[in-house]
């Protein structure tokens, strides 16, 4: 029995050997590096679409600061208007007083309409800004997980 083990333990030995011989320390390091290069690649790429983002993201930004400005001189046109046709009323000019309120009311549409342009795209920058945040996230645990596998290669290159 105990002979029995001891020849079951050898040949097992020399299976794992023969397996370990497989692998060429050369070849693996060649591959860890080939690993490497593309692990690199894969960060420019990551990089460049996080700065496309950015760009995309500031892009809407500014569409959304000019929106503002915009729906700003609207208001402020509505407000003479309706100025206008309090002054109008008061003199008793009820046709004139009737045009400006018709004037007031469609810039008053236009105003709802531009602010829910508005608030369309700064709902969409905050979802891209999310987005973004989360392929961050994404990225920095990768970066972890390489730097830990380039750890652990260069102790087993080590240990060849």
């Amino acid at each position: 029995m105990k002979t029995k083990s001891l020849m079951i333990a050898g040949v097992l030995s020399m299976i794992s050997a023969a397996a370990f011989a497989q692998t060429n320390p050369v070849a693996q390091v060649h591959r860890d590096n080939a690993q490497i290069r593309q692990d690199v690649k894969e960060i420019h790429q990551e990089t460049r679409e996080i700065k496309r983002d950015n760009a995309v993201i500031a892009a809407k930004q500014t569409q959304v600061a000019a929106g503002e400005q915009q729906l700003k001189a609207e208001r402020g046109e509505r407000n003479a208007l309706a100025r206008a046709e309090h002054v109008d009323v008061k003199k008793g000019d009820l046709a004139g007083a009737q045009q400006l309120d018709q004037a007031r009311r469609a810039e008053q549409q236009n105003i709802k309409v531009e602010k829910q342009a508005i608030k369309h795209d700064e709902k969409v920058i905050a979802h891209r800004s999310v987005d973004k945040h989360q392929e961050q996230l994404a990225r920095r645990d990768e970066k972890l997980e390489r730097h830990a596998d380039k750890v652990k290669r260069d102790h087993d290159a080590a240990k060849i």
